[in-house]
């Protein structure tokens, strides 16, 4: 236990002990979220961040406090606020709190940030366990199918018992997520905690936040308690996963569906309309724009982030592939020969070998730095990081100093911040579209690989021969990895092993579980032609959900572009036609006193530029389920208001 715990516990523990029982969801969220604290601990720890929180906030509010009343009086008051006369001759303002008006203020402030802070830091507390067993819920239900057909798949090939099924899908919590790992609990539950399969299922059932993973292991404690068929339980239950899994999906598009309705009403429409109204208010009480500056500098970027945000709490947690890759075979030929004790000269010579290593591997991404960005497009930024702040950081020297305003500066550095990001992120975007359109090829001619390999195998040709029947088709992308990995079983005779190396270098979560499958299938029994079948079913049916996503999407991608174009348009004759006519210039009995054209144009200006980066962001993420996808949609609609703005203004 860390010695905040300890602080936290002594000082509330006692206190929380007696009231125990007044939070028993508490306790079943944090079992569910995995989150190793008793409630009491839990607790403790809430009220201690939230005191600390707040003492933070009411020390921010002393400080905004003191600037923002400093020489405030009640007059100054009265005059702000339009009270009447006869209110202020009606009520007589004390002596000494009309000498200490600013301080009073402050610590009033100053109190209002404590409490504020702290109950929303004690909120979040409670409220985290509850995200987390929602997030791992999601998460589970999302690889439930698939761990399901791994179950059904290895039981029906026989050879090996149920335990040992489980703890071999337990390894492979990369390709089967969270599921997997709830099965490794189980796992760790009888071979470290001495427990049996019945009362291991039992906990797990118990522990779970998803009802799907619950009512799949009170089946199997029913069925294994009674002796019953676990193979007919196992299949009945992965076709009942999969039409969930179908419905499921369905739901969620209608979901996004109704998001991206939100999206456009409130997050583009909604600005759009209060830009007017305050345009509108600005030229009746000769006002500021400094609503404007907050309008367009802190409510459409920071409510674009928050929508981004729950939409990717609404997709639940996405399993990362590991960076991990099978690049050889480890040989164990001689491992029962005795070797000598490792001396302190073997040790600097194994130090060297791999410090040589390193350098290989990075003298060859130096001598072919394509290839190692097209297997991982992030690397990129390792050149065109550098080469953008290089070129700005040039730029924002050869204009210095900047003394005439923030209007003159933005529009001077407007250009350059712009070719900065083209800089930045063109090369990346080409790679991460490269990498995308790669695995959708591969992903698209899976399932056909596999109903391939299933037909040859099935007529009693081995898995390797029938392998390499199937190289010799039309299979596109996928064909030359195909060829090599016939070439590696030829060379190496080691059929499982060159699976391993094959899904290791196509690196696509379909293609990881189908043939993590087979190869798993095949050390167990000889008679994989209906694991096959299976897993060419499983392969087809998630390509048939991609594209349904994908086409449904499509139609909400495209209503946000001509909303966006809306949007731009509408600020564009603003900035281009009511905005001059206010100036002056042309119709002198239009003109504002205190009216600064530049200013107004180049708010526009940024709006029509954050507003197209975060619809390009929104775009991909509910397009492709990745922003990264979306980074192609808004450099085009920030282009296009760039040019726009440019050219036209």
């Amino acid at each position: 236990m860390s010695a905040i715990n300890t602080l936290a516990f002594r000082i509330f523990g006692e206190k929380i002990l007696e009231k125990e029982n007044r939070f028993p969801l508490l306790k079943i969220k944090l079992r569910q979220a995995q989150i190793p604290l008793p409630v009491e601990q839990y607790i403790s720890n809430a009220i201690l961040f939230s005191l600390l929180a707040g003492i933070f906030g009411g020390l921010a509010g002393l400080l905004i406090g003191g600037w923002i009343f400093r020489g405030i009086t009640p007059k100054s008051i009265v005059s702000m606020f339009g009270i009447s006369q006869k209110v202020t001759n009606a009520v007589e303002t004390p002596t000494f709190i009309g000498a200490h008006l600013p301080f009073i203020f402050t610590i009033i402030g100053a109190l209002i940030f404590f409490t504020i802070i702290g109950v929303l830091t004690y909120g979040l507390f409670m409220a985290y366990p509850s995200m987390k067993a929602d997030n791992r819920k999601r998460a589970i239900n999302a690889s439930m199918p698939y761990a399901t057909a791994f179950l059904y798949v290895m039981q029906r090939g026989g050879g090996m018992t149920i335990y040992e099924i489980m703890k071999s899908l337990s390894n492979y919590a990369h390709i089967y997520g969270t599921a997997s790992r709830e099965f490794g609990n189980i796992i760790r539950d009888i071979e470290y905690f001495g427990k049996d399969l019945q009362d291991a299922l039992w906990d797990a059932a118990d522990r779970t936040p998803s009802e799907q993973f619950k009512d799949l292991v009170d089946g199997l404690i029913s069925v294994v308690s009674s002796g019953g068929d676990i193979t007919l339980y196992l299949k009945n239950k992965t076709d009942v996963y999969k039409n969930a899994a179908t419905k499921e999906q369905k739901h969620f598009l209608e979901t996004l569906g109704l998001l991206a309705e939100v999206y456009i009403t409130v997050f583009v429409v909604g600005p759009l309309f209060l830009m007017v109204i305050l345009v509108v208010m600005n030229m009746i009480d000769n006002g500021g724009p400094t609503q404007l500056y907050l309008l367009v500098y802190g409510a459409i970027p920071f409510g674009t982030m928050i929508f981004l945000v729950f939409l990717d709490m609404l997709t639940g947690d996405v399993e990362k592939m590991p960076e991990e890759r099978i690049t050889g075979i480890k040989q164990d030929s001689f491992s029962d020969v005795r070797v000598k004790p490792v001396t302190e000269k073997d040790e600097e010579l194994l130090q060297k070998l791999e410090f040589y290593e390193k350098v290989a591997r990075v003298k060859n991404v130096l001598l072919h730095p394509i290839k190692a960005m097209l297997d991982r497009p992030e690397s990129v930024f390792i050149i065109s990081a550098p080469v953008a702040l290089g070129y700005f950081g040039y730029y924002f020297m050869k204009h210095m100093p900047y003394s005439g305003g923030f209007v003159e500066t933005a529009s001077t550095l407007d250009d350059y911040i712009y070719v900065t990001l083209l800089v930045l992120l063109i090369p990346y975007i080409i790679f991460h579209e490269l990498e995308v359109r790669r695995v959708r090829q591969i992903e698209d001619q899976v399932p056909e690989f596999l109903k391939r390999l299933a037909s040859i195998n099935g007529t009693g040709i081995l898995l390797a021969d029938a392998i390499a029947i199937t190289a010799q088709s039309n299979m596109g992308k996928l064909k030359s990895e195909i060829k090599r990995t016939v070439s590696d079983i030829r060379w190496n005779s080691n059929l499982v092993e060159a699976l391993k190396r094959f899904e290791a270098r196509v690196r696509t979560n379909m293609t990881r579980r189908s043939l993590t499958l087979i190869a798993k299938a095949s050390e167990s029994t000889g008679n994989i032609h209906q694991v096959i079948s299976t897993v060419a079913d499983d392969a087809d049916i998630e390509r048939t959900l991609k594209r349904e996503r994908s086409a449904e999407m499509f139609i909400y991608v495209f209503i946000i572009f001509v909303t966006f174009c809306v949007f731009l348009i509408i600020v564009y004759v603003l900035a281009a036609f009511f905005l001059p006519a206010l100036d002056g210039s042309s119709n002198p009995a239009m003109s504002m006193s205190g009216f600064d054209l530049k200013e107004y144009t180049l708010l526009f200006f940024h709006a029509a530029l954050l507003q197209g980066f975060g619809s390009g962001l929104v775009a991909g993420k509910m397009g492709s389920g990745s922003m990264a996808s979306g980074l192609k949609q808004s450099l085009a609609m920030m282009t296009v208001s760039y040019v726009l703005f440019i050219v036209f203004i």
